[in-house]
């Protein structure tokens, strides 16, 4: 059974690590029949493919405020990286305030916010693979960092959850549910396992289903994803961005 979505929360631009326009993933979203859709971009500690500086966000908020955008919201908000084991992010609250949605996520390859936060996040998460100490330490750190953050920041939704980072499914699951963060289903990557998503499920968290696109070309294809959340059992009604 097909299923229509009417909001794809998680699009990058050329302001990050995307290939066009703010404009040009705007149009992506009205062709594919979005009702909304968010301009996330990287924030600045993601090495290489952030934004500058946090202020663009704030400069692209403005800039959308003088659009005219018939037929679609259009939603200015930022993808930040988890920097520090406390739940340290790179968009500080006085930007992220002034934004329509935090996004949160992990990214292996960050400006870290100090030693531990790059021996635990960075360093080990390099080295999971190398042995089963390295991936605990990892998974822990991840874990760990992530629930901190939800208890700092008002996150709309973790993305790609256990992306390349193991992350703990189960404690993690209990504290988006807690907070009313979302759990991201990506299909931009498609690396999540139905079962997995059954897991993080059974304890109460809401999903949202997101195309991670850098290009207009992939904005609102997210079919996929309802695919995967079907095979989990999830119903309609535990993901917000579905048409009911």
């Amino acid at each position: 059974m097909l299923q229509s979505f009417r909001a794809d929360y998680h699009v990058h631009t050329r302001r990050s690590d995307g290939r066009a326009s703010a404009r040009d993933m705007v149009a992506a979203a009205r062709r594919a029949g979005l009702e909304e859709v968010a301009l996330t971009d990287h924030g600045p500690r993601n090495i290489g493919v952030g934004v500058n500086a946090a202020g663009v966000f704030l400069r692209l908020k403005r800039e959308v405020a003088t659009w005219e955008s018939p037929g679609i919201r259009v939603l200015v908000g930022a993808e930040a990286n988890i920097v520090g084991l406390n739940g340290e992010i790179d968009i500080p609250a006085a930007v992220y305030r002034q934004l329509d949605l935090l996004l949160v996520g992990l990214h292996p390859y960050v400006l870290p916010w100090d030693w531990p936060a790059a021996r635990d996040l960075v360093l080990a998460n390099q080295l999971q693979g190398r042995s089963r100490r390295w991936r605990a330490r990892a998974v822990e750190a991840n874990t760990r960092a992530l629930m901190a953050a939800l208890e700092k920041h008002p996150v709309f939704c973790l993305t790609h959850p256990g992306l390349g980072m193991p992350v703990d499914i189960e404690p993690l699951a209990r504290a988006c549910a807690r907070a009313g963060t979302l759990w991201e289903v990506n299909t931009g990557h498609l690396y999540q396992r139905p079962e997995e998503l059954a897991r993080a499920a059974r304890w109460g968290v809401r999903f949202v289903v997101n195309s991670d696109a850098h290009q207009p070309a992939t904005v609102g294809r997210l079919e996929e994803g309802w695919q995967l959340l079907r095979a989990a059992g999830i119903p309609p009604e535990q993901v917000i961005n579905l048409r009911h």
